[in-house]
C-alpha cells in the first residue's frame, strides 16, 4: 500500500531566517505563511480542493513577479497546487506543476536541496496515477538517490524512498527488485532501533517500534503475493521475527539484568520502580502524577544510557537468523509461526523453519485465520502435518515461537491424522522467541523454594491487615474476577482441597532432594497472603510455585490494561469479590500482572502458575499481554501455566509428577511435564482423565534447560 500523503510532505516553508528580514519583509513573509496554511487546508479538504488551486495559483502569480522570492518557498507552492492537481485526478497538471518545483529546488540553496527526495516522492505518484509505470519508477528512483544524498542511508525519508519504490515494483511484477528494497527497509529499521533503543525510555522504545512495525510486517504480503518460498528474503523475514517477537519485553528484560550486576544502577531503579509504583496506585493528584512520571522518565533515561555503556544491554538486537542456526544440531528444527493480513479481510498464518541442513529459511504457508478459529481444538493436520512433509525423519527436536492465536492453543498436545500425538513423535520446544537459542545466557540462579497453595480466601480484613505489619510493601489496586480454577459463587471463592496435598507433596520431594534438600518454604491458609508474595521481590528464588485460582478479564482487556485485568488470587480475596469496604493500606488479595510487573524476581527458574487461564492475555505483535508478561517482566526464565479452567484434582496429580520427574529424577523441564503429562492420561483409576482438557492446558514457556 502507497505511504499516505500528508502535511508533512507539503509544509516545506523554512521560518528560521526570520531574524534576517526587515520587519516589512517578515510582515510579507508572515502573510504568505497565513495563505499557504489556508491553501493547504483547502486542497487536503473533500469539497474545497478547487479552491486551495486557485489560493496557490495567486501565491505563485504574486511570487514569480519578486526576482528575490525564495526559490524553495516558492517550489513549495508548486508542490502545494500540484497535490492538489493529483487530489481531482487532473495528472498531467500535477506532473508540470511537480516537475517545476524539482527545478526550483535543484536551483535553490542546500536546504532546498533537501526538499527534493519529497519533490521526486509527490511526481513519482503522479506518473503512478496516470498509469506512466516507466515515470513512476523513474521518479522513484530519484527519490531514494535525493534522500541518501542528503538526509543518509538511515533516515526516516530514505526509508519511505525504498517502500515507495518497492510497491511500485511489487506492482509492476518486478519481483526481485521489490524484494531487494524491502530488505533495503528492514535493515535501515533495524540499524536504528539497534543504534537508538539504549537511549530511550521503555514507552519511547514502544512508541518509536510502533511506528516502524507496519514496515516491517508488510514483508509477509510481499512475500505472499510474489510465491516467495526460499532464499534471500525468506531469512530477512526470519530475522524480523527474531527482532519483533518480545522485542520490547527482552529490551526491559537484559536492561534488568544488567542493573542487577551493578549496585549503584540498582538502587536507582529501586527509585524508578518506587515512582512507577506510585502512578499505579494513583495515591497522588495530577499535577503531582505528571512530575512523578518525568522524574520516572528521566532517571530511566540516566540508566539505560549508563547501563549501555557498562553492560551493552541490547546486545540481543544483533541475533540474526544464522546465530539461531548455528545453535541447532541436526536433529533439530526452529519455527517461527508468523500472522500476517492478506488483501483486506483475510490473515494468513504460515511457518518460518529453519534446519541446519538448509541454505535457506523456508516459507511455508499454512492456513487462513478462519480455518484456524474452526479447527482449533485439533490444529495437528493444518499445522503439524505440512511441516512434517518438509522434515527429515532424523528430526526429533521442534522449538518453535507461537505467534496469533496459537499463543494460547497447546498445539505441542494436538493428534496427528494417525491417531499418534504430535509430543510423542517429536519433543516440542515452546519459545517466546527462536532469538532464545542463541543468547540464552543463563542468569544466576536463585536459591530455595516457595510454595503457595489451599489458600483461605475468606480471610477476614483485620487478618490481612495484621498480615500488612508483617513486611515492608505496598497497596493495590485489582481488576474484577472471572474464569477462576473451580468456581466461584455468592459465597465466595471456592477452596480448593486438592491444593493441600499438592504443596505438600512437592515440599516432601524438595526435602528429598539429592544431593541436598532444596530449602522450601510453604505459604497456606491465612499466611499466603498476596503481602507475604510481594515480599519475595529481590528476595532471589530458584522456584515459585503457586496453586490458588488465577484471572483473565477478556471482556475488559485492551492493550492498555490487559496487565491489570489479569492476576492471582491470595488469602482475603473473597472480601473483593463481594464488595468488602477495604482500606486503601492494605493489600486486597488480589495480585495482577501489572503488580507482579513492578516486582524484582531475578534468578527465578521456574515458576509455575497451578490455576486457571494463567496463560492467557491480549495478544499483541509484541507478544501476551497477561501474567506471563508480568512475571517475564519481573525476572522468570521459565513458566508452567494453563490455557483454560483446569480440574482441581488432576491438576495435584499433573503437578506432583512434573516436581517428581525434575526434581527428583533429574529429567529436564520439557521432559518432566511431558511425563507427567502421560501419567495423568493413562491414569487407571481416573479413565475420563484421557480427554486432553485434563492435561493439555498446561503449557511450558522457554522450558530450556
Amino acid at each position: 500500500m502507497l505511504r499516505k500523503i500528508t502535511l508533512a510532505l507539503i509544509c516545506s516553508i523554512c521560518i528560521a531566517a526570520w531574524g534576517q528580514l526587515n520587519q516589512h519583509q517578515v510582515d510579507a513573509f508572515r502573510a504568505d505563511v497565513d495563505a499557504y496554511g489556508a491553501a493547504v487546508k483547502k486542497v487536503i479538504s473533500s469539497d474545497r480542493c478547487q479552491e486551495g488551486i486557485n489560493d496557490f495559483t495567486a501565491l505563485i502569480s504574486r511570487c514569480e513577479k519578486d526576482a528575490n522570492y525564495s526559490q524553495k518557498r516558492l517550489a513549495s507552492y508548486y508542490r502545494g497546487r500540484g497535490h492538489g492537481y493529483l487530489r481531482l485526478k487532473q495528472y498531467s497538471s500535477a506532473i508540470a506543476d511537480h516537475l517545476k518545483c524539482i527545478d526550483l529546488l535543484q536551483k535553490s540553496d542546500h536546504e532546498g536541496l533537501a526538499d527534493l527526495s519529497d519533490a521526486w516522492y509527490q511526481l513519482s505518484l503522479d506518473y503512478y496515477y496516470s498509469n506512466k509505470q516507466a515515470d513512476a519508477l523513474r521518479a522513484a528512483d530519484k527519490c531514494v538517490e535525493t534522500a541518501i544524498k542528503y538526509y543518509g542511508p538511515l533516515h526516516s525519508t530514505t526509508l519511505g524512498a525504498y517502500s515507495l519504490r518497492s510497491n511500485y515494483e511489487g506492482f509492476f511484477n518486478m519481483s526481485d527488485k521489490a524484494l531487494d528494497d524491502r530488505i533495503a527497509c528492514f535493515e535501515i529499521i533495524q540499524k536504528n532501533i539497534e543504534r537508538n533503543f539504549t537511549y530511550l525510555t521503555a514507552n519511547e522504545r514502544a512508541a518509536y517500534w510502533e511506528k516502524n512495525l507496519p514496515e516491517t510486517t508488510v514483508m509477509f504480503a510481499f512475500a505472499h503475493k510474489m510465491g516467495v518460498r526460499e532464499g534471500k528474503f525468506t531469512d530477512t523475514l526470519y530475522n524480523q521475527q527474531l527482532l519483533a517477537k518480545g522485542l520490547l519485553l527482552t529490551a526491559e528484560s537484559s536492561l534488568q539484568r544488567t542493573i542487577d550486576s551493578i549496585p549503584k544502577l540498582a538502587e536507582t531503579y529501586g527509585k524508578i520502580r518506587a515512582l512507577r509504583k506510585k502512578v499505579i496506585d494513583g495515591t497522588g493528584d495530577i499535577n503531582s502524577t505528571s512530575e512523578t512520571i518525568l522524574e520516572a522518565d528521566r532517571l530511566e533515561r540516566e540508566i539505560t544510557t549508563t547501563a549501555n555503556g557498562i553492560g551493552q544491554f541490547m546486545n540481543f538486537l544483533s541475533t540474526h537468523a544464522d546465530d539461531v542456526k548455528g545453535k541447532l544440531s541436526t536433529k533439530d528444527v526452529a519455527i517461527e509461526f508468523v500472522d500476517y493480513r492478506v488483501g483486506k479481510d483475510s490473515t494468513m498464518y504460515a511457518a518460518l523453519i529453519m534446519s541446519p541442513r538448509w541454505q535457506h529459511v523456508r516459507l511455508l504457508s499454512l492456513a487462513e485465520k478462519t480455518e484456524i478459529e474452526q479447527s482449533k481444538d485439533n490444529l495437528a493436520p493444518l499445522i503439524w502435518e505440512p511441516i512434517i512433509r518438509l522434515l527429515d525423519s532424523e528430526i526429533s527436536n521442534i522449538y518453535f515461537a507461537p505467534s496469533g492465536m496459537l499463543y494460547q492453543i497447546p498445539i505441542e498436545s494436538h493428534k496427528l491424522t494417525n491417531g499418534q500425538l504430535i509430543c510423542e513423535k517429536y519433543n516440542l520446544y515452546r519459545l517466546s522467541s527462536t532469538r532464545w537459542l542463541a543468547n540464552n545466557r543463563q542468569k544466576a540462579l536463585g536459591k530455595d523454594a516457595v510454595l503457595y497453595g489451599d489458600l483461605q480466601y475468606d480471610t477476614s480484613i483485620a487478618e490481612l491487615t495484621a498480615d500488612m505489619s508483617r513486611y515492608p510493601t505496598g497497596i493495590t489496586r485489582s481488576g474484577n474476577l472471572l474464569k477462576l480454577r473451580g468456581a466461584s459463587n455468592a459465597m465466595g471463592l471456592q477452596p480448593l482441597p486438592a491444593t493441600k496435598k499438592e504443596v505438600e507433596s512437592i515440599l516432601q520431594i524438595f526435602i528429598k532432594s539429592k544431593p541436598s534438600p532444596i530449602k522450601t518454604e510453604s505459604y497456606m491458609g491465612i499466611k499466603g497472603t498476596e503481602t507475604s508474595f510481594k515480599a519475595l521481590s529481590s528476595s532471589n528464588k530458584r522456584i515459585i510455585h503457586i496453586a490458588t485460582h488465577g484471572f483473565f478479564n477478556d471482556e475488559k482487556a485492551t492493550s492498555d490494561n490487559a496487565l491489570s485485568e489479569s492476576g492471582l488470587c491470595f488469602a482475603g480475596a473473597d472480601n473483593k469479590l463481594l464488595g468488602e469496604d477495604i482500606p486503601l493500606s492494605v493489600n486486597d488479595g488480589i495480585l495482577t500482572a501489572e503488580e507482579v510487573s513492578q516486582m524484582d524476581l531475578s534468578g527465578l527458574d521456574m515458576l509455575t502458575l497451578s490455576a486457571c487461564e494463567t496463560g492467557l492475555g491480549n495478544i499483541t505483535p509484541d507478544g501476551v499481554f497477561g501474567l506471563q508478561r508480568g512475571f517475564k517482566k519481573a525476572g522468570a526464565n521459565s513458566i508452567l501455566m494453563s490455557l483454560w479452567k483446569v480440574d482441581d484434582e488432576a491438576t495435584c496429580k499433573l503437578m506432583t509428577e512434573f516436581y517428581s520427574n525434575w526434581i527428583g529424577k533429574n529429567m529436564t523441564k520439557h521432559d518432566a511435564l511431558e511425563a507427567a503429562k502421560t501419567s495423568v492420561r493413562t491414569d487407571k483409576e481416573h479413565s475420563q482423565w484421557q480427554d486432553p482438557k485434563y492435561w493439555a492446558a498446561f503449557i511450558l514457556l522457554d522450558g530450556l534447560d
